[in-house]
């Protein structure tokens, strides 16, 4: 199956580029798409193979345009055939920010993170759906099912006051919309100086401090408390320049963040002991240890 999408996506990357230039394949993230990279004309362009019985294909473009009229910079879709699954989008490149982190530049990579953050949102349409209640406790049955039960094989009852705690907490943020994956191997440096964001395809709109949650604790790299404590004094400023609903008492918001930061990670722990368990795909093992 794997080999026959293969060839059907190489008809059609050359039915457009008109070459039979070779498709290169690209690191594979928690996702049951698949990325290549090719050239239409003289540009780099990837190819995205995108199966429609597990993908919304049609939502990635509507998003893709719905974040570019934001002025988000988020991948041009290029071509698309959505009945076959397959994508051509705008190549941002490979240097992705945990490449660029540690390299004496945390903080400026930081500062640009948190202006698209901030322009994220700003997004307000209609075709974001609502990041439930129920949403927020599924994602937290991955961990419970899959680390508490699975993996580990301990009793799981203490952990429903815990996931009702975090739910509440999330749930009764002030909402905007978010990336919802806005993490180092989903933002890249871009050629001309700017930031560039990928994986935007599950954006909602949700609590507040998710995304700065998804990038300040991130599950690939450690900041620094002090870099952190400075990018949230930041982008609360930031946040009130634009008029965004937040708060004067930057401990309290510091308070939700971290506990926000918590559902997000066992979210994370619990997708990669799933992917090992049911995939056998051990790719993210090694990020379950650190992000605990």
């Amino acid at each position: 199956m794997k080999k026959d999408r293969v060839k059907a996506l190489a008809h059609w990357v050359s039915s457009i580029t008109a070459t039979q230039d070779e498709l290169v394949p690209l690191p594979i993230e928690a996702s049951a798409r698949r990325f290549y990279r090719t050239t239409l004309g003289e540009r780099s362009v990837v190819v995205m193979d995108a199966p429609p019985d597990t993908t919304d294909n049609a939502h990635f473009i509507a998003l893709s345009n719905c974040f570019r009229r934001a002025e988000v910079s988020v991948p041009e879709v290029l071509a698309s055939d959505l009945d076959q699954g397959f994508l051509m989008v705008e190549d941002f490149g490979d240097n992705l920010l945990e490449r660029a982190y540690g390299l004496g530049q945390d903080s400026s990579i930081l500062n640009l993170a948190l202006a698209m953050l901030i322009g994220i949102q700003g997004i307000a349409d209609p075709i974001i759906p609502i990041y439930t209640p129920e949403r927020f406790a599924e994602e937290l049955e991955i961990f419970r099912k899959w680390v508490l039960q699975d993996l580990i094989g301990v009793t799981t009852l203490p952990f429903d006051d815990i996931t009702d705690f975090l739910v509440s907490t999330c749930d009764t943020q002030p909402k905007v919309t978010i990336h919802r994956d806005f993490h180092c191997r989903n933002l890249l440096l871009k050629p001309d100086g700017g930031i560039g964001a990928v994986d935007f395809q599950d954006a909602l709109v949700g609590p507040m401090s998710y995304d700065l949650a998804s990038i300040l604790y991130d599950c690939y790299y450690q900041f620094s408390n002090a870099t952190i404590s400075t990018s949230i004094a930041q982008y609360l400023q930031l946040a009130e320049e634009a008029g965004l609903s937040t708060t004067d008492d930057e401990g309290e918001f510091t308070r939700v963040l971290e506990i926000t930061a918590v559902q997000r990670q066992l979210k994370a722990v619990g997708i990669f002991a799933r992917l090992k368990l049911q995939q056998d795909r051990g790719s993210h093992l090694e990020n379950i240890v650190p992000v605990m």
